[in-house]
């Protein structure tokens, strides 16, 4: 596929970029600055990409990226949640924007693009239920907002999914291609969080839930690899299981 990468400057889509690239994949980069992002790539990767400078949230911008290129998919990195429940960023503008421009790119094509975006654990389900995680950690809460943006698009508008990781950690600082990632492959679940280790915790009146979930959040940690390779290997087939999703993920290595 040809993908549109936006924020690939960021902890994240860096690594997005050679496993992508490992994958067969065509990447078109789009950042705020094309001098950052050569820095942070060796030059054989850096050469390989089509770099495309503009804000994210820049609807008209970004549709223009995906027309201009003809890509045939999306993967939104750009932005981070605010941490407290009562904080703020620019996340949920940037977010609507890639969105509306995925939307309206796909309007065009009459053919809907795939796209991943990224969100957190928050917005999973507690195992066996339809209630979020986030009423029992509450943080990060601007990713319900963005799933729900997601989740109101029309039928066949954007064939999306949403990246549900908890804690990511890098696991080097080298983006060369082929990628060499040090862990093993991901265990996903769909709106759920798999491996859950379930406790009589759970029954303790009013915080039995809480507590058992922050005591699973600390297992869940992944790296920032496992989750770029693990995007870069689904987008390998327009037939994925995951399309209109949330998805948890494990480190089945672990």
């Amino acid at each position: 596929m040809k993908v549109l990468l936006i924020g690939a400057t960021g902890n994240m889509g860096v690594r997005l970029v050679p496993a992508l690239l490992t994958h067969g994949h065509s990447v078109v980069a789009y950042v705020r600055s094309s001098d950052k992002l050569e820095s942070l790539l060796p030059a054989a990767v850096y050469r390989r990409i089509i770099v495309f400078q503009g804000d994210a949230t820049d609807s008209t911008k970004i549709k223009g990226a995906i027309l201009d290129n003809n890509c045939d998919a999306v993967v939104n990195t750009a932005g981070l949640a605010a941490l407290p429940p009562w904080g703020k960023s620019d996340l949920p503008l940037i977010f609507r924007s890639v969105v509306n421009a995925i939307r309206d790119a796909s309007t065009e094509r009459k053919k809907p693009l795939r796209s991943w975006f990224m969100g957190g654990m928050g917005v999973l389900y507690y195992p066996r239920s339809k209630t979020m995680l986030s009423k029992y950690i509450p943080i990060y809460l601007e990713h319900r907002q963005n799933l729900q943006l997601l989740k109101s698009l029309p039928p066949d508008t954007v064939d999306w999914s949403m990246l549900c990781p908890a804690t990511m950690v890098p696991e080097s600082s080298n983006f060369d291609v082929p990628t060499r990632n040090l862990h093993g492959e991901l265990v996903a679940g769909a709106e759920t969080l798999p491996a859950w280790q379930d406790s009589w915790v759970k029954h303790i009146p009013l915080m039995g839930r809480p507590i058992l979930s922050a005591m699973n959040a600390g297992r869940y940690t992944t790296t920032l690899e496992q989750n770029a390779e693990f995007i870069a290997k689904d987008l390998e087939s327009h037939a994925s299981q995951w399309m209109g999703m949330t998805v948890g993920v494990f480190d089945g290595s672990k």
